[in-house]
């Protein structure tokens, strides 16, 4: 038996193949909720912890997506119960969003690809933040009152943390076959920023060879939730990679 981890999702199919394993491996299943779609959220009082995905919406834009309203007002309360969360790219702006900082479009533009993250201070969280990850966005946000800096590129910031909330701008959930069945969705979009698509994708399989930092990430957080129950002689096993987008 394994112990149930709502997922909230953004887009129908998200490419969670890191995430899925590194649950596996700890005892849980993901149980994905996409409110996008209309689904209710899970009942805060039943969460043994929760991640929120990314998306192509924009956590500002309320007026074309009216349920992120709904899901940010969520997130404040399950913060406010210290329930563990961990939020990624979008999820990470509407958790930002939510607890009172603020979203908005990136300065410095696109941020697309394979990026070095580096960890603000070395003791500053107990998780290995720092490393090479993928990372697709082009909004940002300044983090809420109170929250912890913990990594940065060149660029944006990468990650933060408010008490049991974590938050990161780069996906750490998705593994090779995502990115590249990403790219087969999202290539000309891709290519309308100047990116050489192909040539991009030659990089993937290279990047992407064990040990992954997305890897090491998510396993370093469910670490710090209690074990899932079937994690107790349990071994790492590989997930289904049949999720063909980027969430």
């Amino acid at each position: 038996m394994t112990s149930s981890l709502p997922v909230i999702a953004h887009i129908a199919d998200p490419a969670i193949g890191i995430l899925q394993r590194s649950a596996i491996h700890h005892g849980w299943h993901t149980a994905l909720v996409h409110p996008h779609a209309g689904e209710p959220l899970p009942p805060i009082a039943d969460l043994p912890a929760l991640v929120v995905l990314g998306g192509p919406q924009s956590a500002y834009d309320i007026a074309h997506f009216p349920y992120l309203a709904t899901e940010m007002d969520y997130l404040a309360r399950v913060h406010d119960r210290r329930i563990p969360l961990l939020g990624i790219c979008l999820g990470s702006q509407l958790l930002a969003q939510a607890l009172g900082g603020r979203v908005h479009p990136g300065d410095s533009g696109l941020e697309f690809g394979f990026i070095d993250v580096t960890a603000e201070t070395a003791d500053a969280t107990d998780l290995p933040l720092a490393g090479r990850y993928f990372s697709f966005h082009s909004d940002t946000a300044a983090p809420p009152p109170g929250a912890r800096t913990l990594a940065r590129t060149d660029r944006y910031l990468q990650a933060w943390q408010l008490d049991t909330t974590v938050a990161v701008q780069f996906h750490p959930e998705i593994d090779a076959p995502g990115i590249t069945a990403l790219l087969a969705l999202e290539g000309p979009k891709i290519a309308h920023y100047g990116i050489d698509v192909d040539a991009f994708q030659r990089q993937v399989t290279p990047a992407m060879t064990p040990p992954l930092a997305g890897e090491r990430l998510l396993d370093s957080w469910f670490d710090t939730l209690p074990p899932g129950a079937g994690a107790k002689g349990s071994t790492r096993v590989a997930a289904p990679l049949d999720q063909p987008r980027l969430g």
